[in-house]
């Protein structure tokens, strides 16, 4: 794909002018708090849901990818918002939203902390 290394990924959850440029995204891109120079990556859905463009960028300058779906609309549950808002979503829905599939993650597993595993232990939950 890109010889960039993705950091976060944010979809933004309000409506986007698909006229603005690349200076124009970057400016939304700012405004919901992303930083693409260092890494973010934000997804931008169009209204209709049938075009979308991800910004993303390193130290030496931004890429614009734009994807534009032939054969129907996104399948993305997403409700505009009027304030300008983001979610953050894993490099897997992201693939997953390039290809135009339909995902929702309704609770996502907690991570594992090294901590976490001794208490665990201690309080006698694991069964040999």
């Amino acid at each position: 794909m890109l010889p960039v290394t993705v950091r976060r990924v944010f979809i933004a959850e309000h409506r986007v002018d698909f006229r603005k440029g690349l200076d124009g995204l970057l400016a939304e891109a700012y405004r919901i708090g992303a930083q693409p120079y260092d890494g973010d990556c934000v997804v931008f859905i169009k209204r209709d849901r049938t075009q979308l463009r991800a910004l993303v960028g390193d130290v030496l300058g931004l890429y614009l990818v734009s994807r534009r779906f032939e054969g129907g609309r996104l399948g993305a549950l997403l409700a505009f918002t009027e304030p300008p808002r983001a979610r953050t979503v894993s490099m897997a829905e992201l693939s997953l939203l390039l290809e135009g599939a339909s995902f929702t993650v309704h609770k996502r597993v907690a991570a594992w902390r090294r901590g976490e595993a001794a208490k665990i232990i201690a309080a006698g939950a694991i069964i040999d």
